[in-house]
């Protein structure tokens, strides 16, 4: 009879995958058969064979949701992180926010650095935000509550902290944090892995490379709207049933730009539109 756990893949290099188990974490292979179907993806949850003296990936569990920049499965929360200090990129913000509402992800505003100036979020209403400093004791406290039992990422540009954040969570330097170059204001990229972090009680914090690169999935524009919340209220009272908020007449979400839609918001999401748009002419042109 096979000696079998159960567990979630918290690792991977190259075919080699660090599996959490009750048992302890297991250094395991790949079936062939897993190999050639698809990637393993941190994040999975697996079943493992002992066969003669090495661990085996027997089977992979469906997932919840699938990201591939980073290969990252089953995340709860996403932490977009944003700071005073690289100044804030909010289309980026935007992005990442669609990509999560589309994965089935719950996208988190965390303002870091709110010691050295808080930014200013009041146009994101729709997206729950959390303001800390992971430079200051207790920095990421506000953050325990709204990952406790959740598998979450964090997601941004460089340099905003995210790996401080983590430190901050898991109360140690366990992750190299990067300084900021000091000739261009960007961030040093110090993450060079995707890994599951433990944090007890079911909490897992997925260290990642790349999610500061998250662009827009692909929708088709007119389906934009749909993942703009605070859109919803107002959409309704749009002449058409499909109006894309863009230059249809008598668009009641253009009536509310910069009162209760911002205007920052709006002006972003047509930024997005059109980059749809022009990928849409490109696949069919």
């Amino acid at each position: 009879m096979k000696n079998t756990l159960r567990g979630r893949v918290v690792k991977g290099v190259a075919s080699r995958f660090s599996v959490f188990t009750e048992d302890g974490v297991k250094t395991c292979l790949a079936r062939g058969r897993l190999k050639s179907d698809g990637l393993i993806y941190v994040g999975d949850y697996v079943e493992i064979a002992r066969d003669r003296d090495v661990w085996v990936i027997e089977s992979v569990a469906p997932r919840k949701n699938a990201l591939i920049r980073p290969y990252v499965a089953n995340i709860d929360l996403c932490l977009i992180t944003v700071a005073p200090v690289p100044a804030p990129d909010f289309v980026l913000v935007d992005k990442i926010i669609v990509n999560c509402l589309a994965e089935g992800i719950t996208p988190v505003l965390v303002v870091n650095k709110s010691d050295i100036e808080k930014v200013d979020v009041s146009e994101y209403n729709c997206v729950e935000t959390v303001y800390c400093s992971a430079e200051t004791a207790g920095g990421a406290d506000a953050l325990v509550p709204v990952i406790s039992g959740k598998t979450v990422c964090f997601a941004g540009q460089s340099a905003v902290g995210k790996s401080s954040l983590i430190n901050a969570l898991i109360g140690s330097a366990l992750l190299e944090v990067g300084a900021l170059a000091r000739k261009t204001d960007r961030g040093k990229h110090t993450t060079r892995r995707t890994e599951l972090i433990p944090l007890g009680d079911d909490t897992w914090v997925a260290d990642t490379c790349g999610f500061s690169m998250l662009e827009a999935v692909d929708i088709p524009p007119a389906e934009l709207r749909l993942y703009y919340d605070d859109f919803e209220p107002f959409r309704p009272a749009c002449r058409f049933n499909g109006c894309t908020h863009i230059d249809e007449p008598d668009c009641a979400v253009r009536a509310e730009v910069g009162k209760s839609v911002g205007k920052g918001r709006y002006e972003r999401y047509k930024v997005i539109f059109a980059e749809l748009d022009e990928r849409r002419k490109n696949k069919y042109d």
